[in-house]
C-alpha cells in the first residue's frame, strides 16, 4: 500500500532549512535520550543481576520463594530488549545530524530507517501490551463473576 502511495506522490523531495533545523534539533533530542536510555539500561541489568544474586541467596533464608530471581530475569530480559530501539535511535540521531549538516540525502535515508524501525518496534510492544491488558482484565472480570456465584 505504501509502495503505491509513493508511486503517486512527486519525486524529489526537497528539505526546507525549516525542516532541516527542525531535524537537526529532532536529532539532537532523539541522541540525548538514547543516552538517558542507555544509562537505565545499565541501572536495569545492574538491579536485575543483583535481585537474582540475592533471590537466589534469600531463598535459602525464607523458604523456597523464587520471586526475586524471577524479577531480576525480568529485568535482565526487558533491558536486552530496550537495546535495539536504542541503537536504532543512535542511528537516526547520527544520521540525520550528518545528513543535516553535509546535505547527504542517502544519509538522511538511513536516518529516517533508523526511526522507523524505532516506531515500529514501540507500536508492536505496544500493540502487546495492550493484549496482555485485555486478557488480564477479562481474567479479572471472569475471576471476579466466580467468585461472585461463588459467594451467592
Amino acid at each position: 500500500m505504501s509502495e503505491e502511495i509513493l508511486n503517486q506522490a512527486p519525486a524529489g523531495l526537497e528539505v526546507t532549512e525549516s525542516a532541516r533545523l527542525d531535524l537537526l534539533s529532532a536529532a539532537k533530542w532523539a541522541k540525548f535520550l538514547c543516552i538517558v536510555g542507555c544509562v537505565c539500561v545499565c541501572l536495569m541489568l545492574l538491579f536485575g543481576i543483583l535481585m537474582m544474586v540475592f533471590g537466589a541467596a534469600l531463598t535459602q533464608y525464607m523458604g523456597d520463594s523464587p520471586l526475586g530471581g524471577a524479577m531480576g530475569l525480568l529485568y535482565v530480559i526487558f533491558a536486552a530488549l530496550y537495546i535495539y530501539p536504542l541503537i536504532k535511535g543512535f542511528q537516526f540521531a547520527n544520521g540525520a545530524k550528518a545528513a543535516c549538516l553535509t546535505g547527504d540525502s542517502a544519509q538522511l535515508a538511513r536516518s529516517f530507517s533508523g526511526l522507523r524501525s524505532v516506531l515500529v518496534f514501540s507500536g508492536i510492544i505496544t500493540i502487546i501490551f495492550l493484549v496482555i491488558y485485555a486478557f488480564v482484565l477479562i481474567l479479572g472480570v471472569g475471576i471476579g463473576a466466580a467468585a461472585a456465584v461463588a459467594a451467592a
